[in-house]
């Protein structure tokens, strides 16, 4: 360590006695390093005689928790030889973080150097606590509401309000959240009217948790996307992953629209 001080010219720790505590420059270094140390784990693990069989997986925690968890079990009977590890890194720069072998995200970021394979779409609209006997007579009852946001998905309000017709409709009162899920908790523990993934909350709409108040009214949103590097596009598991995803979110799509 005092090498690596002594060629950068820079102290990276405080040492308090026998404490360690990073300095500025100390914390900066590590940041920048993060991800190539776990893009050099990824390429260690990938290389042992097992790889192919193991996949780390990024994906939303909406996503995660409201449909891929309750789908895995299927994945996994079909496919025994393939482990799965969910997690929930991002990475504001970059679709795909390092560490992971394969990301679920909204959107195509377009990164030349990732296949990015849509296999759901997605919309939004204004959900709350189910049952609801009678649904409000018209949109502009909503200012009657409060409105549950999430910082993750800080356009949806504005969007399907902007498809409803009012764009210029405001809350009573509004409660804000980090992530979507959360603010889909706090819509399903009675607190407001959220603007809600409709495809994601399928089973919570149809055993009546929770209630589409519009439900014709639905604003476009990013499309579900699958994506690797294109240097594991020949990878069994991926490859299977991939083809499993696009047949899983084809049957729901069908079966919303059924």
């Amino acid at each position: 360590m005092l090498n690596l001080e002594r060629w950068l010219g820079a102290a990276l720790f405080d040492r308090r006695g026998r404490r360690l505590e990073p300095t500025v420059a100390g914390r900066v270094l590590a940041g920048e390093l993060r991800d190539a140390f776990d893009r050099m784990a990824g390429a260690v693990e990938r290389a042992r005689p097992e790889a192919g069989r193991k996949l780390v997986i990024s994906a939303p925690p909406t996503m995660t928790l409201h449909w891929l968890v309750p789908r895995l079990t299927g994945f996994l009977r079909q496919y025994p030889d393939i482990q799965i590890q969910l997690n929930n890194r991002r990475d504001r720069a970059h679709a795909l973080p390092g560490g992971v072998d394969a990301a679920i995200r909204r959107g195509r970021s377009g990164e030349p150097h990732l296949v990015e394979t849509p296999f759901m779409k997605e919309a939004v609209t204004p959900l709350r606590a189910g049952p609801v006997r009678r649904r409000p007579a018209s949109i502009d009852s909503l200012e009657r509401e409060t409105w549950l946001t999430a910082d993750m998905r800080p356009d949806d309000w504005q969007r399907w309000l902007a498809v409803a017709g009012v764009p210029h409709l405001q809350p009573r009162a509004s409660l804000g959240f980090d992530h979507t899920y959360l603010a889909v908790e706090a819509a399903l523990d009675g607190l407001g009217v959220v603007m809600g993934p409709r495809y994601l909350m399928q089973e919570e709409l149809e055993a009546g948790r929770l209630v589409a108040l519009f439900p014709e009214v639905l604003a476009p949103a990013d499309d579900y996307f699958f994506v690797h590097d294109k240097q594991r596009s020949a990878d069994p598991a991926i490859a299977t992953l991939r083809a499993w995803l696009q047949a899983e979110g084809q049957a729901h799509e069908a079966r919303i629209r059924a």
